[in-house]
């Protein structure tokens, strides 16, 4: 069967929109990507089809924000060609149905009227519940990413292959890595600062509007903290294996999930989240947990410090990680409600 996975916010190659649908889809279906971000045009990435939206479509001129007349003139205008990509796709590739990744993707294909399904991958801020409804009604099928806020909606979990990722052990936690986007919510810059006021090196692995202030930070900081580009979901694993220590940085909120922490986990590294990170909310007894710099810091040191004596809770780690957001479960719901749902 073939699927269209149809993304406004996926960064194809580097998303999780992009990792978890392609470890919940294949190897059992034939997926291709329709994809607001990303490169523009038709190209082929990890074997799968994705055709980019043009960059004269995208919304990025500081001169056109959302809040402002042209602003929302010129979102609107994107949206519209993404649909118009999306229609085109849907006719070349004849899918089964499109699997929309976000409301948006899912109003232009209820509008086209294009058969879609909805796996909402983030809390559908803004959207007005009667439409919000509605376009749950007109699909298919409709599914949830955990902590989302969806009601009414099965949670299928946002969850990736966690068998990619070897356990590789160290003999000294020298090493943090943080994968990120360089966004203000994710507080790039505290993860320097705590780095700075240990004894560790530190490493941030990403992109984003931030860049140029994260970058100037890591000049700075004599080589103790570096800046790498984001890598391909195929590569993850092995970026892991080169350090010992994962920390994962967000502004408060009741509660979130970070998918990059199962994956420190099953790698073998020793997490660092904060206190609204799911694994601090479920097993807080499996990361170190910290809310400012300086409790960062603190905690890359007891850990160094004390990094033989962490080999069990880092066992318990995967253990716990593999068994709750192990892709392997949602695959086998994932076939189920096709079914239940007629699309099989």
């Amino acid at each position: 069967m073939r699927i269209l996975v149809a993304s406004y916010h996926t960064v194809p190659g580097y998303s999780g929109g992009w990792a978890t649908p392609l470890d919940l889809l294949t190897p059992g279906f034939d997926v291709s990507y329709a994809a607001a971000l990303g490169r523009e045009g038709v190209y082929e990435l990890e074997g799968v089809r994705v055709n980019g939206l043009r960059r004269a479509f995208r919304v990025g001129d500081p001169l056109t924000r959302p809040g402002t007349l042209p602003g929302r003139v010129a979102k609107k205008l994107s949206e519209q060609a993404f649909g118009r990509l999306i229609s085109r796709e849907y006719r070349r590739l004849r899918p089964r149905f499109v699997l929309c990744l976000d409301i948006l993707t899912a109003r232009q294909c209820i509008s086209r009227k294009i058969p879609y399904a909805i796996r909402i991958h983030s809390d559908p801020v803004g959207t007005p519940p009667a439409e919000l409804r509605r376009l749950l009604d007109g699909a298919l099928f409709a599914t949830a990413c955990q902590m989302t806020g969806v009601q009414g909606v099965e949670i299928l979990p946002h969850s990736v292959d966690l068998h990619r990722f070897p356990w590789t052990e160290a003999p000294a936690a020298e090493d943090a890595l943080m994968v990120t986007v360089l966004y203000e919510t994710r507080l790039p810059m505290l993860f320097v600062e705590g780095v700075l006021g240990s004894s560790l090196r530190g490493t941030i692995v990403g992109n984003g509007p931030l860049r140029d202030r994260v970058e100037e930070a890591c000049r700075d900081s004599a080589g103790r903290v570096t800046l790498r580009e984001p890598v391909l979901r195929t590569e993850m694993p092995s970026l892991l294996a080169q350090y010992q220590i994962g920390v994962a940085c967000h502004k408060e909120v009741p509660s979130i999930y970070q998918m990059k922490v199962p994956e420190y986990q099953a790698a073998g590294l020793f997490p660092m989240v904060m206190p609204w990170n799911h694994l601090a909310l479920e097993a807080p007894d499996l990361a170190g947990v910290f809310r400012t710099a300086d409790e960062l810091s603190m905690e890359l040191d007891r850990v160094a410090d004390h990094w033989k004596e962490t080999l069990d809770t880092r066992r318990r780690g995967r253990d716990f990680a593999l068994a709750k957001y192990d892709v392997a479960p949602a695959r086998i719901r994932f076939r189920e409600i096709l079914r239940e749902s007629g699309v099989i």
